[in-house]
């Protein structure tokens, strides 16, 4: 079925994008997910992140990180002046090579308390370094100005190493905060999952199974099983099942489509399957839930 969901899940043109919004208020005031990851870095103490379980304060210098599972939007308290913030998107396959076996620039992403985002406040000490990359990274990200005007060398790469060098200042606010991540076989696994995450949100409407996951990234499925519940803490059926029913909620909210298109596109043959399956992960039938989050 070829319906045009895409418009409805905001995803970049490109793999990459940092911007530094100073704004009256956000953009989105409604649930929605992205296919990349997300940082905010928030300069001003005003944001609030609502999310489906909960609400969290950002603190002034504080980042709040978001992986492609997380249904959130920002608002500032009311009154509270404009919002000063960074904006940092991007997706695992554009920064995952540049990690080693002693450190994954993804694994910030990867374990969260309470199944919510994680939020970090940059010291004061730090707070120039993270200002100064993310300052060069909106530069080279900028459109050239002008049709004469000439693109910068190695633009790419500039890009790539200060996102990098940004994860890796994320990173150690992160182990300081929760530890360091165990061997160097734990981080071979971590990069496993986040490509087998990676996969499922671009394939989520497939016939998506244990078996053929497992032909494709040549693992075991016994391998497989015990791999991806030691770093998601799940198995992968219920990850994917998961994942769907996630981007149903998103449809729901943020399209006018029927449940059973919403179904269908989101890998579900049948309405009495996908109904059943929402109503076991989100408590309630997916009109009711599309009736609860109408403006």
């Amino acid at each position: 079925m070829d319906i045009p969901f895409s418009r409805y899940t905001e995803k970049l043109p490109e793999e990459f994008s940092v911007r530094h919004k100073i704004t009256e208020t956000t953009e989105k005031r409604n649930f929605h997910l992205h296919r990349q990851m997300e940082i905010i870095f928030a300069l001003s103490g005003n944001l609030k992140c609502k999310f489906e379980t909960g609400e969290i304060d950002i603190p002034r210098n504080g980042l709040i990180l978001f992986n492609q599972m997380d249904l959130h939007y920002i608002y500032p308290e009311d009154g509270s002046g404009i919002c000063d913030r960074y904006v940092l998107y991007f997706s695992s396959n554009y920064i995952s090579r540049f990690s080693t076996p002693e450190v994954n620039l993804l694994e910030c992403f990867l374990f969260r308390p309470g199944n919510q985002p994680v939020v970090l406040t940059v010291p004061d000490r730090q707070l120039d370094s993270f200002l100064s990359v993310l300052s060069r990274m909106e530069d080279y990200n900028r459109p050239e100005s002008g049709c004469s005007a000439s693109p910068v060398y190695g633009r790419d790469l500039h890009l790539k190493f200060l996102l990098g060098e940004f994860l890796l200042l994320t990173n150690q606010l992160y182990t300081e905060r929760f530890g360091p991540l165990n061997t160097a076989a734990y981080q071979e696994h971590a990069r496993l999952v986040y490509d087998i995450y990676e996969y499922i949100g671009g394939h989520y409407s497939d016939n998506l199974s244990t078996d053929s996951l497992s032909r494709l990234f040549l693992i075991s499925k016994t391998q497989l099983y015990h791999v991806f519940k030691e770093i998601s803490g799940m198995t992968v059926s219920d990850y994917i099942t998961e994942y769907r029913i996630t981007r149903a909620k998103d449809f729901l909210i943020n399209t006018d489509y029927s449940v059973e298109m919403i179904g269908q596109a989101v890998g579900y043959t049948n309405l009495s399957s996908f109904s059943r399956v929402f109503k076991e992960q989100a408590g309630c039938s997916p009109i009711q839930y599309r009736r609860k989050h109408a403006d």
